[in-house]
């Protein structure tokens, strides 16, 4: 149960828009209720010399791991049935034996195996657990092709003594991944002590169904985690939810969970934009999110500005789509 390597992940409220509060939302609706490392009311994003803070109740931070705090752990504890651990399980021999099978594996196997994989960016992440001084109530996220290529690096904090930087980059090996770490490390000038490091290679993909039968996709397996920025606990976990309430009630699952794999297929959009900025690009898409006024529309509002900008990217999409094939 949890994880091995220690994470810190981001909930944005930007992601879950026009839904507000998403924790109070997964209590009010589900009955659900974990508590996070902290606010968010400070989120960076930077990329060469363009930096662009943005200030306000923008989410939470949340840890993923084996310790008390993390969000597997505290919802484990609160199960009041038998968890069995230390057991291979096969989702072909549990049809056999149940009305449905819940998979939630963390990965795209079983929707590889049932051909509902529609896509996939495979990535690795390297990161390190650092100490220093930081805010536990903020985070960074860089942008730089010279060190991340289409991915980005992040620092996000446990703790005022403890946070987690991480390199994510799809398409890369090991051996390309430890020299774009070496990069990332100079060109951000972090002189940190790094207390432990890790590797972990990982995939998303979107699924065409994630009901086949009487096996229900969850989460990763579902093809619920975006590719824009590695995001997928809040959809996990609902998806997880919704799940139990298809089985319970005897609705139709794929209905239910429509609205999320709407929200995770824009936001792949998205990504694929993002895939086509350089350096420049992206200091001048940065530069426009500055602009007095523009940074609070979109962090500062409940405007849900990922469905309202949607059709232009689609459009950028398809033009340089379109430009690749000439």
């Amino acid at each position: 149960m949890g994880y091995v390597v220690p994470r810190v992940e981001i909930l944005l409220e930007l992601f879950q828009r026009p839904q507000r509060r998403q924790l109070q939302h997964l209590f009010e609706h589900f009955g659900i209720r974990f508590k996070p490392l902290a606010r968010v009311r400070r989120f960076v994003m930077s990329s060469l010399q363009q930096t662009v803070p943005i200030s306000g109740e923008l989410g939470y931070l949340v840890e993923r791991s084996q310790s008390r705090d993390a969000v597997e752990v505290q919802l484990a504890e609160k199960l009041q049935s038998k968890i069995t651990f230390d057991t291979m399980v096969d989702y072909r021999e549990l049809v056999n034996k149940y009305d449905y099978v819940v998979v939630a594996e963390g990965n795209l196997m079983t929707a590889r195996n049932l051909n509902v994989l529609a896509c996939t960016m495979a990535a690795r992440v390297k990161g390190a657990i650092i100490l220093g001084r930081f805010d536990p109530e903020s985070a960074m996220i860089y942008f730089n092709t010279g060190y991340a290529r289409q991915g980005f690096g992040s620092l996000k904090p446990f703790s005022r003594e403890r946070a987690l930087l991480a390199l994510n980059i799809p398409g890369v090996n090991h051996t390309e991944l430890d020299s774009c770490w070496a990069r990332f490390m100079e060109q951000e000038n972090f002189r940190l002590e790094i207390i432990e490091t890790f590797e972990i290679p990982y995939a998303t993909g979107l699924t065409c169904r994630q009901q086949v039968g009487q096996i229900l996709l969850t989460g990763s397996s579902g093809g619920l985690t975006d590719s824009f920025l590695g995001l997928g606990l809040m959809e996990g976990i609902l998806s997880g939810a919704l799940a139990g309430k298809a089985i319970a009630e005897g609705l139709n699952y794929e209905q239910l969970i429509g609205p999320l794999m709407m929200q995770v297929r824009r936001r792949f959009a998205f990504r694929k934009a993002i895939n086509t900025l350089d350096n420049t690009g992206m200091v001048r898409l940065l530069k426009f999110i500055a602009l007095p006024g523009v940074k609070q529309v979109i962090y500062n509002t409940n405007i849900d500005i990922i469905n309202l900008l949607y059709p232009f990217v689609k459009k950028y999409n398809k033009k340089i789509n379109r430009s690749y094939d000439r």
